[in-house]
């Protein structure tokens, strides 16, 4: 994914939750890792109180994380650094959309398969339900109801859930990017551990043959040669 669209998608995720400051954190955190939460404050001209404030809104939701260190030239005092947790705003971000596009849905059926009216002076509008309690006439001036034409609004309807369909598109291919990401970290990371277990076995196997040698060497023995196996040849001449 284009990485202005990525950043578009996290600042309207982080504005919902926390306001507009949390939208220039994308700004600061986005592509880095442990950013120290005294830049940040610095960055967005907020106290640090202010900007820990921010933070733990984003936290909580899982937005963000951060690991924390004493700062023993402040007091020991801990500072903390942040991180931009980009998987969990998508996923929080794809499961609105989702929450979304099922409320359009509906909003769509409705359209389709029931009438509406409304009063052209009042701009009030009114389901099939309600015009017959109010005798198909509007409670605020008298004046009677008319149908409303519903293809403007359904065509409205089918426009804002393409839109919403598009986006998630974009964010399941991200999510399905970083997912063989971490695939590929995790194979990688599996490789070196199997790698540093098998020089450790390796290791351990030469410090005991040298301490096996040692401990000969001080009895006054040779260490044994390893013993060939005979030919069945010679088994037979000796036969």
């Amino acid at each position: 994914m284009n990485d202005d669209i990525l950043k578009k998608l996290l600042k309207k995720i982080l504005k919902d939750l926390a306001g507009t400051e949390a939208e220039k954190i994308v700004e600061i955190l986005f592509g880095k890792k442990n950013v120290n939460e005294f830049i940040i404050a610095k960055k967005l001209s907020l106290t640090i109180n202010q900007t820990r404030n921010v933070l733990y809104k984003l936290g909580d939701e899982g937005l963000v994380s951060f690991i924390r260190k004493k700062d023993n030239k402040k007091g020991g005092w801990y500072t903390y650094f942040w991180t931009l947790e980009t998987e969990k705003g998508l996923e929080k971000y794809k499961d609105k959309t989702l929450l979304d596009i099922e409320e359009l849905n509906k909003q769509l059926k409705n359209r389709e398969s029931e009438r509406y009216y409304h009063c052209k002076n009042c701009n009030l509008e009114f389901n099939e339900e309600n015009a017959l309690l109010n005798n198909y006439t509007c409670p605020e001036c008298g004046e009677t109801l008319e149908t409303k034409e519903p293809t403007e609004i359904i065509n409205s309807i089918k426009s804002e859930v393409k839109k919403l369909e598009d986006s998630l598109t974009i964010i399941n291919k991200e999510l399905s990017e970083i997912e063989a990401k971490d695939v590929k970290s995790k194979e990688k990371k599996l490789k070196v551990e199997l790698k540093r277990k098998e020089e450790e076995k390796l290791e351990k196997k030469r410090l005991r043959e040298k301490e096996k040698k040692k401990l000969l060497k001080a009895n006054g023995k040779k260490a044994p040669k390893k013993q060939t196996p005979k030919s069945k040849k010679s088994k037979k001449k000796k036969k």
